[in-house]
């Protein structure tokens, strides 16, 4: 059995007077991709930021067995300097890594997929004020996967804007982490490609948090013939 990475118990987080996450219970296994899925304001980004410190929950229990600095989290909003060429910002995430540019080749060609290397050399130039937000979310999630030595991977949203090709290379990144022994928590909207790519996933309501051990499991429990019609009936329940 894999050992735990993170677990909470009976955990809590409140602003003011508003509960954001309530009693939550859960364990994230090392060595595993896990999916995160709830609706929008569910509080999916609040638990991350518990997990990276960023808050401190109200009441419960949070278990964390790595390091601060073994932990890596992409935001869901990513910012380049708009008048950096793409090439200046993947230096500059490097050098945030203590590697110098034949390090972080080395690296790159490492783990990158060949598309990944062709569109890279593609854009490598141009000012990443000019690229669109779904070229610099692909290029910051590959480049935080392959560039931070690091044992656990949050990536809030990470496919979100992203076109198809590269939400599939992202995925084959993201499994190549987990084969060389990482820990990668994903968040998405995208039903089937948490259904297809994790480990297993977890909902995120009001109510607390279920696991489920792949899509299936997620269709039966709300006897539904898609991932939609399951997230509807889940969201629907949850309301009344």
């Amino acid at each position: 059995m894999k050992s735990i990475v993170i677990s909470g118990d009976d955990l809590t987080f409140k602003y003011a007077k508003k509960t954001v996450l309530n009693s939550l219970s859960f364990s994230f296994q090392r060595g595993c991709i896990i999916g995160l899925l709830g609706e929008n304001g569910a509080g999916k980004t609040t638990l991350f930021d518990l997990i990276c410190g960023s808050l401190t929950p109200t009441s419960g229990e949070l278990l964390i067995t790595v390091e601060a600095d073994d932990i890596a989290y992409l935001p869901q909003v990513v910012t380049f300097p708009p008048a950096l060429r793409i090439s200046e910002v993947m230096e500059m995430m490097a050098c945030f890594q203590g590697l110098t540019v034949v390090q972080s080749s080395l690296c790159l060609n490492r783990l990158w997929p060949k598309a990944m290397h062709r569109r890279y050399e593609e854009i490598k130039e141009h000012r990443s004020g000019i690229c669109s937000y779904g070229e610099k979310r692909w290029l910051a999630t590959a480049a935080m996967l392959a560039l931070c030595r690091k044992s656990l991977f949050i990536l809030d949203e990470p496919t979100a804007g992203v076109d198809v090709q590269y939400r599939y290379l992202i995925w084959q990144l993201i499994k190549e982490m987990k084969n060389i022994g990482c820990t990668i928590i994903v968040s998405s909207h995208i039903l089937d490609e948490i259904g297809a790519n994790t480990d297993y996933f977890y909902f995120l309501q009001k109510s607390g948090m279920q696991r489920f051990n792949g899509m299936q499991d997620f269709l039966t429990r709300y006897q539904s013939s898609s991932p939609d019609e399951a997230f509807i009936k889940a969201t629907v329940l949850e309301e009344n």
